[in-house]
């Protein structure tokens, strides 16, 4: 998997995780920088030193990359389901709607689905270094709806995802997981949770899915559900689901997130990758406390 490859300073973000580009350009550089990664990697595992710094550089870049893959795709689909213009710069609040009223055809809605799943299932190959990512990607990028191609994304130097993003941190998420249950599906609260709920579904080797709740970068007042998250979920009711942020600090986001979609599950529990030693808010699984 691809964070076995990462060597890096998770204290601090790295310049290169400051970044903005379009979905299609990219897609473009993930399926460059892929085979690259995927050729070293058993010489990378067997002997580290052997590789150049080049090739952990693109592991890297691989890793804040294939985010874009969920980022974009989940926007696409809550644009689509919420009545929202869709635009490649600016990203409506989904409050709104109101405002712009805007109806599209049922087989767009239903499209936007296909496609978020599609995106889900590629970005997840790409971080387990399938055999099939690369042809995941090609897939994907040869349905690429041409208005999606020209949407910004837009990474920003966000010291407590980046920590929240070391795979050591995860891992010990996962172990602390698997010594009390297997959960049938994680539900991760996007945007924050992408990277770690990648990492964290692959480790587990359960199913992953992302329900918009952005509360300080898309001022979003509840998680964004539509009828069709409410479909797929209904297969996960009887449970254990693991409800998902990244981290903790005061706890509002990971509270509000549990509380709307505890009711959805017979059995759900709370997990995040940090949490602050001061915070209200004490998740079910937690892998690592911090202080600032």
């Amino acid at each position: 998997m691809l964070h076995r490859l990462l060597y890096a300073d998770w204290s601090d973000p790295p310049e290169a995780m400051d970044f903005e580009a379009p979905y299609e350009e990219i897609l473009s550089k993930i399926q460059a920088v892929l085979p690259g990664v995927m050729e070293g990697r058993d010489a990378a595992l067997a002997d580290p030193a052997s590789m150049s710094p080049d090739y952990w550089d693109d592991c890297i870049s691989l890793y804040l990359y294939v985010p874009a893959i969920v980022n974009i795709a989940l926007n696409y689909k809550v644009c689509v389901e919420q009545g929202l213009p869709l635009h490649p710069t600016y990203y409506f609040e989904v409050r709104e709607t109101a405002r712009f009223k805007a109806r599209y055809p049922d087989h767009l809605i239903q499209h936007t689905n296909e496609f978020f799943r599609e995106s889900l299932d590629t970005a997840k190959a790409i971080y387990g270094l399938e055999s099939g990512g690369m042809e995941r990607l090609e897939h994907l990028v040869k349905d690429l709806p041409e208005i999606v191609s020209g949407f910004i994304y837009t990474s920003t130097r966000d010291k407590y995802t980046w920590r929240a993003s070391d795979p050591k941190k995860i891992t010990d998420l996962a172990d602390s997981i698997r010594k009390k249950f297997t959960p049938t599906l994680i539900v991760g609260a996007a945007h924050g949770s992408i990277v770690s709920g990648l990492v964290l579904s692959n480790i587990l080797q359960v199913p992953l899915y992302f329900i918009r709740f952005s509360m300080f970068k898309r001022n979003d007042r509840a998680p964004i559900i539509a009828p069709s998250d409410r479909l797929f979920l209904d297969a996960y009711q009887e449970g254990p689901v693991l409800l998902f942020d990244e981290d903790v600090a005061k706890g509002t986001t990971l509270t509000k997130f549990t509380e709307t979609l505890q009711p959805f599950f017979q059995k759900s529990y709370s997990a995040s990758v940090l949490r602050h030693a001061l915070s209200s808010c004490s998740p079910d699984f937690f892998g690592r406390s911090w202080h600032d």
